[in-house]
């Protein structure tokens, strides 16, 4: 009696293990990343600015990337995300629309496409929602550390995905600077395994850069006089822009 009960333990065992596996292949997460001193990390928001792009562009599509937990499967899969309301200061069908993403046969990556609308409020303040990943009979929700990710948006400078560790502190008038100067918007900064495409930098050209606007900027002060990190504070507290790791 004892050994048929211990079989039969051990054979639902087996059974509650095969139906974990399988839904464990069925599940996705966010993974979106960036480098900091060649050290790459998963980051869980990001923002967008209307004002680094042509000013008749009133609509744009963020595309999140996701990863699959498990194994791949030889048809497509369809997964979607919906807003946290009460986390979220964006009105939807107004300020955004969250569209389906599709995680293609035999792959472990995709992209869930967000459409953000450039609305007359956002010239005046920035907006986000608060995305979660929801079930579908494809796909659900997997690790629960990275289900959710945020994007905030305006019609003004924001902080872009990839300001420079050697930039020093971040700020409107910092960025706005370095645009002017190097004609570039994002930095996104290579890992130690970078091959040299896709438009990352390393450090020393992240250093290069932070030292030509030091230079610019000195060259700017004589002219026009400084600019100050922050315009809103009391004007004894005003500190000058400056790019440096310690700054």
């Amino acid at each position: 009696m004892g050994l048929s009960f211990f079989f039969l333990a051990l054979m639902t065992q087996c059974k509650e293990n095969e139906m974990m596996d399988y839904a464990f292949d069925g599940r996705i997460y966010f993974f979106e990343t960036d480098t900091v001193n060649s050290v790459e990390r998963i980051i869980t928001k990001e923002n967008y600015s209307f004002a680094l792009v042509n000013s008749t562009l009133m609509e744009d599509t963020i595309k999140v990337r996701v990863k699959l937990m498990g194994s791949t499967v030889d048809y497509d899969r369809q997964f979607k995300a919906i807003a946290i309301a009460d986390s979220s200061t964006a009105t939807e069908g107004v300020h955004y629309k969250i569209l389906d993403g599709v995680m293609k046969a035999g792959e472990y990556i995709s992209y869930l496409p967000v459409v953000l609308y450039r609305t007359a409020d956002t010239k005046e303040k920035e907006v986000s929602v608060y995305l979660q990943i929801s079930e579908t009979p494809d796909l659900g929700a997997g690790n629960y550390e990275l289900i959710n990710y945020r994007i905030s948006w305006a019609d003004m400078l924001m902080k872009p995905k990839n300001w420079p560790y050697y930039f020093g502190s971040y700020s409107t008038n910092k960025y706005r600077f370095a645009i002017d100067v190097l004609g570039l918007t994002d930095w996104p900064q290579a890992d130690r395994f970078y091959d040299g495409s896709g438009g990352a930098y390393v450090i020393s050209e992240l250093q290069l850069f932070a030292n030509q606007l030091n230079e610019a900027y000195a060259a700017y002060r004589k002219t026009y006089g400084p600019i100050y990190v922050d315009d809103t504070v009391p004007e004894n507290e005003r500190v000058e822009i400056y790019y440096s790791a310690e700054s």
